[in-house]
């Protein structure tokens, strides 16, 4: 088994640090919450319940596995008493389509992802749930322990904060 588990883990890595980091404010703490999604997905896998039809499969896995990295990242604030979320780009759910980036592209999409780590873990949770993993401001309420009032706020702030930094970014670079 543990052989099995460093071939998932290497597979994966890439994808799930990638979510990590939308809810994390530095790289040390998305490592920690991916090792820590890494084991609640080891734990969980007797319990994933495959498709009869195994081209459904990969796709099924995947959502499983995002989902149990966004919830660990939302523990891990949770735990600390705070909340928060982000967004970066909509192909994030496209999994494919990380191979077709160009390397300005991800230097753009690095850039971004240090942006939104200074979003307060508040506005940083809400943007990413919202934004980037398509979850309604009902769902994002209940995850989060606030109102659905608290999110669409969030969202707002956390959108008009990332503006501010970006004008900022571009004029430093005139």
């Amino acid at each position: 088994m543990p052989a099995a588990q460093k071939l998932l883990y290497e597979r994966f890595f890439g994808f799930g640090l990638s979510i990590c980091l939308r809810y994390a404010k530095s790289n040390d703490e998305a490592m920690e919450i991916l090792n820590d999604g890494f084991v609640r997905i080891f734990r969980s896998i007797p319990g994933f319940i495959e498709p009869a039809a195994q081209e459904e499969l990969s796709r099924l896995f995947m959502s499983w596995f995002k989902k149990i990295m966004i919830n660990t990242g939302i523990n891990y604030f949770k735990a600390l008493n705070k909340a928060s979320a982000i967004r970066v780009a909509e192909t994030l759910d496209d999994t494919e389509g990380y191979a077709r980036h160009t390397d300005s592209d991800q230097l753009a999409y690095d850039d971004l992802v240090k942006l939104i780590q200074k979003l307060s873990p508040a506005y940083r949770n809400t943007f990413c749930l919202y934004v980037i993993d398509g979850y309604r401001h009902e769902e994002i309420a209940g995850m989060m322990g606030i109102s659905v009032g608290a999110s669409k706020s969030n969202l707002l702030k956390a959108r008009k904060n990332l503006r501010k930094m970006l004008e900022i970014a571009n004029a430093e670079k005139v």
